[in-house]
């Protein structure tokens, strides 16, 4: 077992996966290597290589940063609403949507360069496969009579955002905002956006 990383370790590695993320927006992840990292993090590969042994552990790395991505964004998004965490994720899964799709910040081609590392080598991919097992758990939680119309809910958004990922997205705002608006009335969500 390794030790834990020191605070100055923890920003280091930070900033080597910030770099990683911008080469793979710049020049896509094809372009992705430790001296291309080492070059933009304006330190030497030893360096990288210290906190990253291989490609392999920085491809593996920025899935983990991804992974907390998505913890992250659904959080935040929950945050605005009142209610338990069952009836806060549909209203925040909708409004994490609604904010990806008007401005994604880079995170659409980040996921889905990251995500087709699943042909490559699966293993990669299982901080994602955790996240959505502790999202389907969260959901297999809830009674009996909310736990379909919240699935349906939730793959239904996923298909919006992978749609927008893969550059498929072919629906107008209008559209959007239609579907949002009968998905929330599906869910039976008791929600309540949070005052102030």
């Amino acid at each position: 077992m390794s030790a834990p990383l020191t605070e100055k370790a923890r920003q280091t590695r930070g900033r080597m996966i910030r770099c990683a993320q911008e080469i793979i927006l710049e020049d896509g992840i094809e372009a992705l290597s430790m001296d291309r990292v080492a070059e933009r993090a304006g330190m030497s590969k030893g360096a990288v290589m210290y906190h990253f042994k291989t490609k392999r552990a920085l491809l593996a790395a920025l899935i983990e940063a991804y992974a907390e991505h998505l913890d992250e964004r659904l959080k935040h998004a929950e945050s605005f609403f009142e209610g338990t965490p069952d009836e806060t994720l549909v209203p925040g899964y909708i409004l994490w949507f609604r904010e990806f799709d008007k401005n994604n910040m880079g995170w659409a081609d980040i996921g889905l360069s990251l995500l087709v590392q699943k042909v490559r080598d699966p293993e990669l991919l299982q901080p994602v496969r955790d996240w959505y097992a502790r999202l389907h758990e969260r959901v297999a939680q809830m009674p009996p009579e909310r736990r379909i119309r919240t699935l349906l809910v939730l793959m239904t958004m996923e298909g919006f955002f992978f749609t927008r990922k893969f550059g498929l997205d072919l629906m107008t705002q209008d559209e959007k905002n239609e579907v949002c608006e009968e998905l929330l009335t599906l869910s039976c969500s008791a929600a309540k956006p949070r005052a102030g």
